[in-house]
């Protein structure tokens, strides 16, 4: 029984070590945005039903961008932020940009009832008991993350985000200045 008890506590303790690096390592800015070693990556796969019946599966979506929004109904910042995705889903409802939604540790029933009562017709995941969360280094919501046509991860935001930074991080990335002949160009 001391076995069992010592390897459960070493267990609890592994994890809070890793937690704890996690967020001594996280780079958070004034943008939110934050860095874990996933920004770069090609994504991991999310596949899987949806809270409206469906099926949603990520490597389907290789040429368009896609917004990946970690989220759960209980989630203060979650209500908050959730008309600008509403707003960001209307803005690209005919261009090569997706929006999904993974639920963070809540329900199905609950989720649908905060699509249903927020709005939203992109695509929301049901709870896959955090592996999704887990491969994208989430620790809580919302946060969102970016994935270029490539497949690639190429920036994360803690905490809620706006239409606007999206669309505005969307076209930085889409159009990279240069430096070499803008200096060129000056001369």
């Amino acid at each position: 029984m001391r076995l069992g008890s010592a390897i459960s506590a070493g267990i609890v303790a592994i994890i809070l070590a890793v937690f704890i690096v996690l967020l001594a390592v996280s780079d958070t800015e004034q943008t939110g945005s934050a860095s874990f070693g996933i920004v770069g990556d090609v994504a991991p796969q999310i596949a899987g039903p949806t809270i409206d019946g469906g099926s949603y599966d990520l490597w389907e979506q290789r040429g368009d961008w896609v917004v990946v929004n970690f989220f759960a109904s209980w989630c203060i910042g979650c209500l908050i932020e959730h008309p600008e995705l509403v707003e960001f889903d209307r803005r690209h409802q005919d261009d090569n940009v997706q929006l999904v939604s993974v639920m963070f540790s809540d329900t199905e029933e609950r989720a649908r009832q905060f699509f249903e009562e927020q709005g939203g017709g992109w695509p929301a995941l049901v709870n896959d008991m955090g592996s999704v969360a887990i491969a994208y280094s989430v620790t809580a919501p919302p946060e969102t993350i970016l994935i270029g046509p490539s497949g690639r991860v190429l920036f994360k935001w803690l905490g809620e985000v706006t239409a606007d930074d999206v669309d505005n991080m969307i076209a930085t990335l889409s159009n990279p200045v240069d430096e070499a002949a803008e200096t060129q160009g000056a001369n």
